[in-house]
């Protein structure tokens, strides 16, 4: 056994899940303030999509891995289907269920960028859009079931991605249009 896991014992697999919690957190609202600073043109001639793809990337796999490692965490000891099927765990039923609905809408909207040929462009954009809302929720999920969400290091952290994130959402939904001054 690795140092690591012999110094923090059994909830190593419970601080990878929270780490890469906060990673996927940190992760989408930097991707979703991209994709908003994009679709009002806030930044003219920078191409922000290889930033914003990859952020999507990193969201997701920390979704993955905040799940998938809760599956070695012996307090807990979900099952799969606790980890993957909303209203299943006993733990914290509410906040893990919205987690879990987040986590496949997040998942698969994010995904569905590699398939908007198939599904049109248009489709993609009016699918995409719901994006902020499943981030909003996200957060929400954060400070309702996360263990640091009362953490001054954590609400800091948070705050320097969500709050451009949450304006940026802010001026979109005055200017749906997404047109500049």
């Amino acid at each position: 056994m690795s140092a690591m896991a012999v110094a923090t014992g059994e909830h190593l697999f419970w601080m990878a899940s929270r780490a890469a919690g906060i990673v996927a957190l940190l992760a989408s609202s930097a991707s979703v303030s991209l994709g908003l600073l994009m679709a009002a043109r806030l930044l003219r001639g920078r191409d922000l999509r290889t930033w914003h793809e990859a952020l999507g990337i990193t969201t997701m796999v920390a979704l993955v891995v905040h799940a998938g490692s809760l599956l070695g965490d012996s307090y807990l000891s979900p099952s799969l289907a606790d980890i993957t099927i909303p209203f299943v765990g006993s733990y914290q039923p509410l906040w893990t269920s919205l987690g879990i609905v987040c986590g496949w809408l997040t998942l698969a909207l994010g995904l569905s960028y590699y398939a908007r040929a198939r599904i049109g462009v248009g489709r993609w954009r009016r699918m995409h859009r719901w994006t902020a809302l499943v981030w909003l929720a996200s957060l929400v999920h954060a400070i309702g079931e996360g263990t640091d969400a009362g953490q001054a290091w954590f609400l800091a952290a948070t705050g320097i991605v969500v709050l451009p994130a949450a304006a940026l959402l802010a001026v979109r939904l005055i200017n749906p249009s997404g047109a500049t001054t």
